[in-house]
């Protein structure tokens, strides 16, 4: 009876014990996005008995960073006692085996296609017998009419069964593909969310009385990030400046993100968020390492060079800048870190993202390029995870305290575009934009836009022209205090009196206080330069020449408003002691004596047009040839 007593006793523990474990359903709420990986917030309320109890919460992503796992009960009778997370191999399998059902099925549908194209080769091929079987009965004239007629009855009656087969077996055929267009992709479907939504967290609670009880589940996916762009529109030169600030979202964590509350931070939880310290540095003898140059020069001029920007575990990193030094060419990368470049061989270019040091590498003969930038220790992390084990009270995932709300206050010259509803939350070293409207951002890696922030303003415009390499002028902005807008290094999308001009990528790494932007060619500004040919004199004395040139140069502006102009042109240098310059005049220039670069500053009114010159004089001896032109 004793024995009865306990395996009954020892049953109804079994299913005590197996009636404590309970599976979740949770929503994802809200989704905190930074430059690389996302902090994915999910929520769910539930009824609680009293006792220790685990929660299953499933469809969970399984690419999480099981070490950035969060949760949180707002029921103070409820302890959260231990966090896991674990792969559901079950679901995975049935995954699989959905796949294989698919394809098999593909299998199915192809022979069934293969054999009606077989069946219409048939019938195609019995018609041509038909057609040439009638010529040799036409060709033979021994043929009795009545025997002609049977064999003429015969034919078309045939013909017509053949032609009625071969349109069935069309209509057919055409159906069997759009089913297999159907079946290609279910299977596109199924491999492409193979991965998704097979793990579970499993949390063990302890609850002192029965309860109700919201649960917050928060951890750290990778695959997903973001990276801005810019739209940069001019009405003209006497109206500020009007900035977008949109950001490019992607994400292929393994689950979709529907309605959620988007929040953008600037910041990267993947960085080292310890400080560098200094060791002792000791000389010694080494050996010098020259590398070896390359005496091969290439033959042609590329003009297309593209590449892959990467960190040091070879991951990419969108939102990457790319620019030609000394110059406002660049591009900025893709979500997969793929930039593409007008440049060409010798060029040195500067790579630089938020959170890694920049760096500068000269252009090869190769086509295609991977570069890699390390990591910045100096930059502080974003966030701050807490592993979470046995026996460890989980908290809150959020923000510090110490924060500002709201727009700070900005320079007069600049104005925040009041149609904008995102709230900014301003932290020690990040920024966080607070997304208004719900988004939805699928589990597909594309890449969707979502509109930060956007401003008004005022810009010191001036043209700048070289009319020795280029008559046309090209309109440049300046923006003062351009610290306070928050931006980022990314592509810009210049748009000027309504008219897309092409892109250009904003230099935040090389800005210094004052951001200069260039907003391409004004073809309402022009410039000419010739020679004036009856200064252009040569003279010759003794065993040497003397070579005049004067130059004039005229900018008109044909725009319905004044405008600045600066004007650039050159003095030749010379190179060898018997080559003299001599006689310079300029006016209204000024010259830097190292490169003997002529600086003209002008305001042309509109619709007028402004003068200058310049003369030199080039001494070399006369049995030699010297290129002035």
């Amino acid at each position: 009876m004793r024995k009865i007593l306990l395996i009954i006793a020892i049953t109804t523990a079994g299913i005590s014990q197996a009636q404590t474990k309970r599976n979740i359903e949770t929503k994802i709420e809200k989704v905190t996005v930074f430059l690389d990986g996302a902090q994915v917030q999910r929520t769910t309320k539930t009824n609680l008995t009293n006792g220790k109890q685990e929660l299953i919460f499933n469809n969970i992503s399984p690419s999480i960073d099981k070490q950035s796992i969060q949760v949180k009960a707002d029921n103070n009778a409820v302890t959260v006692l231990s966090v896991i997370h674990q792969q559901n191999f079950l679901k995975e399998q049935q995954k699989q085996d959905e796949i294989k059902e698919i394809e098999n099925l593909k299998e199915a549908q192809l022979e069934k296609i293969a054999l009606q194209k077989n069946i219409l080769s048939v019938y195609k091929q019995e018609e041509d017998l038909m057609v040439k079987n009638q010529q040799i009965g036409g060709a033979n004239n021994g043929l009795k009419a009545a025997d002609l007629k049977d064999a003429a009855d015969f034919q078309r009656s045939r013909l017509t069964e053949i032609y009625q087969k071969q349109m069935e077996a069309s209509r057919i055929l055409k159906k069997l593909d759009v089913d297999l267009l159907k079946i290609n992709k279910q299977l596109a479907h199924l491999k492409q969310n193979a991965e998704t939504a097979t793990s579970e967290i499993h949390v063990t609670v302890n609850t002192s009385e029965a309860a109700t009880a919201q649960f917050t589940v928060s951890y750290l996916v990778k695959q997903a990030g973001w990276f801005p762009t810019y739209d940069i529109r001019v009405k003209d030169v006497s109206s500020p400046i009007k900035m977008d600030y949109k950001a490019n979202v992607f994400q292929n964590s393994g689950e979709d993100w529907k309605d959620i509350k988007l929040f953008l931070s600037t910041g990267n939880p993947n960085e080292n968020g310890t400080k560098p310290n200094l060791t002792p540095w000791y000389l010694k003898y080494t050996y010098a390492y020259r590398p070896a140059t390359n005496t091969i020069q290439a033959t042609y001029q590329q003009s297309r060079f593209s590449g892959i920007i990467l960190d040091t575990k070879g991951n990419p990193i969108p939102g990457a800048s790319v620019v030609i030094k000394g110059s406002k060419t660049g591009a900025a990368t893709d979500a997969k870190g793929n930039f593409q470049l007008n440049a060409k061989p010798g060029d040195v270019v500067t790579v630089s993202s938020v959170g890694f040091n920049a760096t500068e590498m000269v252009i090869g003969n190769l086509p295609y390029q991977p570069i890699t930038l390390t990591e910045n220790n100096n930059q502080m992390a974003e966030v701050v995870v807490t592993a979470l084990g046995q026996g460890v009270q989980s908290k809150e995932l959020g923000y510090s305290p110490i924060l500002i709300r709201g727009m700070k206050s900005i320079s007069s010259d600049m104005k925040r575009n009041e149609d904008m509803i995102t709230t900014i939350t301003y932290q020690p070293t990040t920024t966080v934009y607070e997304i208004k409207e719900p988004y939805t951002i699928l589990n597909d890696g594309k890449t969707y836009m979502a509109t930060i922030d956007g401003y008004e303003v005022k810009a010191d415009y001036e043209y700048y022209i070289a009319p020795k390499l280029d008559p046309d002028a090209y309109l440049t902005a300046k923006i003062i205090d351009w610290q306070q807008l928050n931006l980022l290094p990314g592509e810009a999308n210049l748009f000027f009196e309504g008219t897309f001009l092409g892109k250009s990528v904003l230099d935040l790494i090389n800005a210094g206080d004052t951001l200069n932007l260039s907003l391409g060619k004004d073809k309402g500004v022009v410039a000419k330069r010739k020679l004036i040919k009856e200064y252009s004199t040569k003279k010759f004395m003794g065993s040497n020449r003397t070579d005049t040139r004067q130059y004039e140069i005229v900018v008109r502006n044909n725009k319905q408003q004044p405008i600045h102009v600066i004007v650039d042109d050159q003095f030749p240098i010379s190179t060898q002691k018997e080559i003299e310059v001599q006689d310079r005049k300029y006016e209204g220039a000024k010259l830097d004596e190292d490169s003997q670069t002529l600086t003209w500053q002008m305001k042309i009114e509109a619709r007028k047009e402004n003068k200058i010159g310049f003369k030199y004089e080039v001494k070399y001896p006369k049995d030699k040839l010297l290129q002035l032109e």
